[in-house]
């Protein structure tokens, strides 16, 4: 059992004390699939283990005590394969270890609490029933029903995101059908997502393919908005905000003739880039870091497509990444709207005569999507929106919430006069 504990601590540890993001504290460390499953089912339950320590304990314990706690709640709760008393002996013996010798008492009388469940959690009617059955904050739940009303929020809600990947096959190097009938031969089973590609539990034969760029990790929706932007081959392509590049490998690979530069802030995130076109074993990308927010001279009028796939709230995919409500509040949405205004404003610059802005965020809520895309279509008037040649009924915006094999998305397509 402890093989399980002390390493899921270290993991929240990094996430919950340094805020690192959960992708790469697992990657950090060793883990095996149970620690794997503590980690993510925390960081998914955060809301309602908040909830039932906040019944069980007079004051809130210190961060490091809280962790522990969250993660023997959890095991407690949702792995019954984990005997209750084993789970209570071993995180009173992880606090000791630790160094907290003085609060292993309390940590033993919560958690025994806990087994007796000496807790009542909110019933229909309540108001924060929603938020602790489906572990989201109030906040969040609240501006879903706003916007979207009771039902769709529900809908989504009610549809949890499995455990399987979604995969593109790289048609530089297969075929759909080569992939399909590979996967078949070593009996893994797939399904066919709308946009052509596969939806596959994530074994390491994928694993095999997607190192040798064979297919490649990408979700449905990123490859929609491609789809929108409707380049055609020979035609120029800035992608503005890059990282780590699965957009801009899509649109080069499937324009051969059509050179896309593909631009990122950070000198590691254009890394991303070089790493993912090499993988992909794509020639026509050009990786450059630029500032989104800066006028660069040199890209004046200068592309037929200009794709801003713009820095974002990412509320649109917590099924996948739960610490999203631990990254962002809800006046992220605000700030994040400042900037996509900003990038927006100076990506205009760009566009030739004629030539097409996409503007996308991975994330749901109007101030980040279509109050951005309103607010730069009314003071840039020689910009119009256009109809997508997309499978959604649209005028040239479309919202997609996270449901099935969708991230929550947002797409508007503008056309320059």
């Amino acid at each position: 059992m402890n093989s399980y504990l002390e390493p899921s601590y270290q993991i929240l540890s990094k996430i919950f004390i340094d805020k690192s993001y959960s992708t790469l504290a697992l990657s950090s460390q060793a883990s095996n699939e149970a620690v794997t499953k503590i980690v993510y089912g925390v960081l998914e339950r955060n809301v309602e283990l908040d909830y039932i320590i906040d019944k069980l304990c007079a004051k809130r314990p210190q961060t490091s005590i809280e962790i522990l706690l969250k993660e023997a709640i959890y095991c407690l709760l949702y792995m019954d394969v984990l005997p209750d008393y084993a789970v209570v002996n071993e995180t009173v013996e992880l606090t000791k270890k630790l160094g907290k010798v003085g609060v292993s008492g309390f940590v033993n009388a919560v958690l025994k609490k806990v087994c007796r469940r000496e807790y009542k959690l909110p019933v229909q009617g309540e108001k924060n029933y929603l938020s602790i059955k489906y572990s989201k904050p109030q906040w969040f739940i609240d501006k879903m029903i706003s916007q979207f009303g009771i039902e769709r929020t529900m809908s989504v809600l009610d549809n949890p995101l499995t455990e399987s990947e979604h995969i593109r096959i790289n048609t530089k190097l297969s075929t759909l059908a080569v992939v399909k009938g590979t996967l078949m031969a070593q009996g893994i089973a797939f399904e066919q997502s709308a946009m052509k590609g596969l939806i596959v539990k994530n074994t390491a034969e994928v694993k095999e393919m997607f190192r040798t760029g064979l297919v490649t990790y990408q979700s449905p929706s990123s490859m929609l908005a491609v789809q929108a932007l409707g380049v055609t081959d020979g035609s120029s392509v800035l992608d503005l905000c890059s990282a780590p590049g699965g957009k801009a490998v899509l649109i080069a690979e499937q324009n051969p003739k059509s050179k896309v530069i593909a631009c990122d802030l950070y000198p590691h995130r254009v890394e991303l880039i070089t790493s993912y076109k090499k993988r992909m074993n794509i020639k026509n990308v050009d990786e450059r870091q630029v500032d989104a927010t800066k006028f660069k001279s040199e890209f004046e009028n200068a592309f037929d497509f200009v794709l801003v796939d713009a820095p974002c709230s990412c509320f649109g995919t917590f099924r996948k990444h739960h610490d999203v409500f631990l990254q962002h509040e809800a006046s992220s949405i605000y700030d994040m709207a400042k900037l996509q205004s900003a990038i927006l404003e100076n990506a205009k610059n760009y566009i030739k005569s004629g030539g097409v802005l996409l503007y996308s965020t991975c994330t749901l809520f109007d101030e980040e999507n279509k109050n951005v895309v309103n607010k730069f279509l009314k003071s840039n008037t020689n910009f119009t929106l256009e109809k997508m040649a997309v499978p959604y009924d649209n005028e040239g915006m479309l919202q997609l919430l996270p449901k099935d094999e969708w991230d929550g998305f947002f797409i508007a397509r503008m056309r320059k006069a």
